[in-house]
């Protein structure tokens, strides 16, 4: 069974218990468990319209959310809450996050655009794709 642990400040933000609950449902998949143990990055995550940020620390079979930011990140996701929900909605096609249909493409377009920012989308790109499959829904 995967560890997953609330930590500091995580009880005064929402959505850091909604994704550890979203977590903990889908690393009920073996194939999601499987990158879950070998993850090993601190994520912040900022859903700008409310105002909320977690961070994520996997450690490769364990994940700690945190209520704000904790520490240094490796990725740092900072969009709305909608487009948040979106990333989880991303397919995973050949073990990869597929950009290619309505959902992909419209995450695509608000990377170009601004309203999604992502860094360590080239530097941390292995780490940012397991997370990616792990958290995606589909």
């Amino acid at each position: 069974m995967a560890e997953i642990n609330l930590g500091p400040g995580a009880d005064e933000v929402p959505l850091a218990g909604m994704l550890a609950e979203m977590l903990k449902s889908n690393l009920e998949k073996p194939e999601k468990k499987r990158d879950f143990e070998k993850l090993k990055a601190k994520v912040l995550i900022h859903a700008v319209d409310a105002e909320a940020k977690i961070t994520m620390d996997f450690d490769r079979g364990r994940l700690t959310v945190y209520g704000g930011e904790a520490g240094k990140p490796d990725i740092s996701i900072a969009t709305d809450s909608t487009t948040l929900l979106e990333l989880a909605n991303l397919k995973i096609k050949y073990g990869l996050p597929w950009y290619f249909d309505e959902t992909g493409m419209g995450v695509v377009k608000k990377l170009l655009k601004g309203d999604l920012k992502i860094k360590g989308l080239i530097t941390r790109l292995g780490p940012l794709t397991r997370l990616t499959r792990i958290m995606s829904l589909n």
